[in-house]
């Protein structure tokens, strides 16, 4: 039954893709795998997972970011003068 579940994630969910990978990081991954008792390619999805995620979050409209206190206003602004300013650099 699990043999046909796993069959059933890789056929249904996966796609195949083949990567060029410079030897020295390969050879440093496969290390990596047998250590840890997992394939090679189960390392590289959890590495292209991460690194997703971590562009996800970075990926924020200026919107959403936080103000930040960085001294004394020059010019008091209003919020369309603002969108206004970064639309025309």
């Amino acid at each position: 039954m699990v043999e046909i579940y796993i069959d059933y994630i890789y056929n249904k969910h996966m796609k195949p893709v083949s990567v060029y990978l410079p030897e020295g990081a390969y050879l440093e991954m496969k290390s990596l795998a047998e250590q840890q008792g997992r394939p090679v390619a189960e390392l590289i999805r959890q590495a292209m997972t991460e690194f997703l995620e971590r562009k996800r979050r970075n990926d924020r409209s200026v919107v959403e970011l936080s103000p930040h206190q960085s001294g004394k206003l020059l010019k008091d602004w209003t919020r369309s003068e603002i969108f206004d300013e970064m639309l025309e650099s």
